[in-house]
């Protein structure tokens, strides 16, 4: 009987030391941690990830992050193992950039180890959390520039922290020359943007792209207004101080301007060119006493225009009268006109006549000798919507007067045309379509569309068939208020004449909110049951805030917690969501994430996202399922199995021996 007690608890004891050496190296491991998702600014709420390895099942997990500078919510499973596990905290940062120790405690109910239920376990494991700093640019500009003048002014970027990112500038209420995108490293970063304002609310728009600490893409835009003043107007000195009445006669300025600009300066039908500030134009006046104003315009090269009249007296000086009639005084556009010209003037005199605005059909310029009195007709088919006919009589003994007589080119309206739609969204594509009605007998037209302002499209022509031409356009962002297209249609009436009718359209740009979802799922591979949390990221790209933005989940889960009330996302920002969910089966799920929001007129619109979840099976103790995230657990562990074999050999030795034991006594 001894020697049979002595056997087994020789037996038992080889058998544990067996185990011993066949287990694990360690039934808990802590794996450290790291940001799903940044905390923005202070005070704001991040995604942290702790990892744990696992020898065995717990059961009623429980893991808190406590920190000084943070706060973390606890986050709780069912269960968790054996394998990795991994959980997924909400941070609260109040200070960006730095580092902190902290401890994280794992708390579990219960442990299954061989299918057998202990007691669970309490781990405090130190971890040292950085919060890193997250790209918040600001954005100023230094300088001053005049309204429609090409300046410089420096585009500077400031933040609490030097990295490296690509800025991008844009004007609204303005023009750009020369590059509009930079890369340096920002924190405290300027260029020179050369740029001209269209009006006194002119501003820049620059925007940031960088990447954060976890290497995602940031933008960050910001609307930065110009200072503004108003452009020195210009000076023009005539070279002539007086005119002599009822001639037309060749007048020059000088024009000067305190500040170097270039452009083109119009006298007439005369131009010359504005090279840094200065310029000299001749130009022919017809003198009507007692005072002629002479239009000196000048258009700078960015499009802005000074209008300068110059008065000049009219003196009257002796000279031989010249009568000249003409009938009719208005003429009508894109038809055959009759035009009878009647010139009285002392004895015998030769002239001629040319004309110009319109097309004379015949000889062009027209001569002519008469004596006293000279009558012509003249058959003109006006091309503007002045037609002029100047006039030269010469009398034998050499003495030359020149005479303009302007007549009017009523434009009939041959065609009703008109767009749809009137009102276009910034920041989009739409088709327009233009309706071409005759309203009168036409027997061909070719219409051109052209853009003028605020749309973007190449030009086209197309021949009017069925009454309407679709084209589609590109209305840039920053279009806000009057967009144009011009038309010009090529035509032949029924009676063979030809010409042209043009015009403009004009359509409303209003601008409107431009929300874009990004979803992700946090873990990874969820498990049935377990709740898991789908982030969702609204970006309004467009130029106006959306308003009363609502979220909505749908799909084959079911939601545990909605997030708060979004409110208002402004322009060119970001607002994130996280829904926490669950899903009863494994598979795998199309979840449908929507938003709704309105604009400030109360008009709705909706954006949508689809993100995919991915559902692992739950597995009995003996074929653990790979755990949430990137799970090292799963599949079969041959030392585990070598392990339980081994417990198992153990137990029935230990039972042999009590029962032997037992007989013993019994003897």
């Amino acid at each position: 009987m001894r020697h049979a007690a002595a056997l087994a608890v020789a037996l038992a004891a080889l058998a544990a030391g067996q185990a011993a050496l066949f287990q694990p190296a360690a039934d808990f491991l802590f794996l450290g941690g790291q940001w799903v998702d940044l905390p923005k600014y202070p005070g704001d709420v991040g995604l942290y990830k702790l990892s744990f390895y696992l020898a065995a099942q717990h059961i009623d997990v429980g893991v808190e992050l406590k920190c000084r500078q943070a706060s973390a919510e606890a986050a709780r499973a069912a269960s968790a193992g054996p394998g990795v596990f991994e959980v997924v905290l909400k941070v609260r940062a109040e200070e960006l950039g730095v580092s902190e120790g902290c401890r994280v405690v794992f708390r579990s109910r219960h442990t299954v180890k061989a299918g057998a239920l202990g007691d669970g376990v309490e781990k405090v494991e130190y971890h040292e959390v950085a919060v890193p700093h997250y790209p918040s640019p600001a954005f100023r500009v230094n300088g001053t520039l005049y309204l429609g003048v090409v300046g410089r002014v420096s585009l500077c970027v400031y933040d609490g922290y030097t990295y490296n990112g690509t800025v991008e500038v844009s004007a609204v209420g303005a023009r750009l020359y020369g590059d509009a995108r930079f890369r340096g490293e920002l924190g405290n970063w300027c260029v020179y943007v050369a740029v001209a304002p269209l009006d006194f609310n002119a501003a820049l728009v620059a925007t940031v792209r960088t990447r954060d600490a976890l290497g995602r893409e940031v933008a960050v835009s910001r609307q930065i207004p110009l200072a503004v003043k108003p452009r020195p107007a210009p000076l023009v000195v005539p070279k002539v101080t007086w005119l002599r009445a009822g001639l037309v006669e060749s007048v020059g300025f000088a024009v000067r301007y305190s500040i170097p600009v270039n452009g083109t300066v119009y006298a007439g039908s005369s131009s010359a060119p504005l090279v840094n500030g200065e310029a000299e134009i001749w130009g022919s006046v017809y003198a009507a006493p007692p005072v002629v104003y002479v239009p000196v315009v000048v258009q700078l090269d960015t499009g802005a225009v000074d209008r300068v009249e110059v008065p000049l007296p009219v003196y009257s000086v002796p000279a031989d009268v010249v009568e000249i009639a003409v009938s009719p005084t208005t003429l009508v556009a894109g038809d055959v006109n009759n035009v009878k010209i009647s010139i009285k003037y002392p004895g015998v005199f030769e002239g001629s006549i040319s004309v110009s605005g319109g097309v004379a059909l015949g000889v062009n310029p027209v001569t002519f000798t008469a004596s006293d009195k000279a009558e012509l007709t003249l058959q003109i088919v006006p091309t503007s919507s002045v037609v002029t006919l100047d006039v030269t009589v010469v009398n034998p003994g050499g003495y030359s007067t020149r005479h303009v007589v302007n007549l009017l080119a009523a434009q009939r309206q041959i065609f009703d045309v008109s767009v749809e739609p009137s009102e276009v969204a910034s920041g989009g594509r739409h088709v327009l379509r233009i309706y071409v009605k005759p309203l009168v007998n036409v027997s061909e037209a070719t219409v051109t569309l052209f853009p003028v302002s605020g749309l973007v499209f190449p030009q086209i022509t197309a021949r009017l068939g069925g009454g309407s031409v679709d084209i589609p356009v590109e209305v840039p962002s920053d279009v806000v208020g009057t967009a144009a297209l011009g038309y010009k249609i090529v035509y032949t009436l029924a009676s063979g004449i030809s010409g042209e009718y043009g015009g403009t359209l004009y359509l409303v740009a209003t601008q409107r909110p431009i929300l874009s979802l990004s979803a992700s799922v946090s873990p990874e591979k969820a498990e049935p049951g377990n709740p898991f949390y789908l982030t969702v990221r609204l970006y309004n790209s467009g130029g106006v805030e959306a308003r009363d933005v609502r979220l909505n989940v749908s799909g084959p889960v079911k939601v545990v917690r909605q997030p708060g009330p979004l409110g208002a996302v402004p322009p060119q920002t970001s607002k994130d969501a996280v829904f926490t969910l669950t899903a009863d089966s494994p598979g795998r799920y199309q979840v449908r994430v929507a938003a709704t929001y309105w604009d400030r007129l109360g008009r709705s619109y909706t954006a949508e996202q689809t993100v995919e979840v991915v559902v692992n099976k739950t597995e009995t103790a003996y074929a653990p399922a790979t755990a949430t995230g990137s799970g090292g657990g799963g599949g079969s562990n041959p030392q585990l199995y070598a392990v339980a074999a081994l417990a198992a050999v153990a137990v029935a030795l230990l039972a042999l021996g009590f029962r032997r034991g037992r007989v013993a006594r019994r003897s």
